[in-house]
């Protein structure tokens, strides 16, 4: 069972993503398809990433926020924020060296926002792990510590 949603809405101009529960690797392929709808745009200035009602996260939506990032300072010069008020979140983002490409912002949103939920979307088996492999590869250029983390799992999942 899926305890996890994912939320969107505009706050001023800006696409911002609210991650909420228990966000897992099922999740990838709606997260994946959201982050892709926004490099399509012609303009993007900036973008908030909402983790203020995230109870849990894997390496694999962390390794989709980094990509996600660094596709924003690649194609438009954007740092995006991430918003997060859980300490313990706070701590795996930072250990994640999620302050080389996002703002960590500590204080909440102080804005009414209209979120709507994403529809789930579900893919193929081989399409999730590549996936997964994509966004562990996202992750290990952000550290040597990452890249020592998460190489092992990378090849074992190219070689299956």
């Amino acid at each position: 069972m899926n305890s996890g949603k994912i939320l969107v809405a505009e706050y001023k101009h800006m696409p911002v993503l609210k991650l909420v529960g228990d966000v897992r690797v099922l999740m990838s392929s709606t997260i994946d398809n959201y982050f892709s709808s926004l490099y399509s745009k012609a303009i993007l200035e900036a973008m908030i990433v909402d983790l203020t009602e995230t109870t849990g996260i894997d390496s694999t939506a962390l390794g989709l926020l980094a990509k996600m990032a660094i596709q924003l300072r690649n194609r438009f010069n954007v740092k995006p924020s991430i918003i997060s008020t859980n300490p313990d979140i706070t701590k795996i983002l930072k250990g994640m060296s999620f302050d080389i490409i996002f703002d960590i912002v500590e204080e909440p949103l102080d804005a009414e926002t209209n979120f709507g939920e994403l529809n789930h979307v579900s893919e193929p088996e081989d399409v999730i792990k590549q996936k997964v492999i994509v966004a562990h590869q996202a992750l290990m250029t952000l550290s040597d510590e990452n890249k020592l983390e998460f190489q092992d799992l990378v090849s074992a999942l190219k070689n299956s």
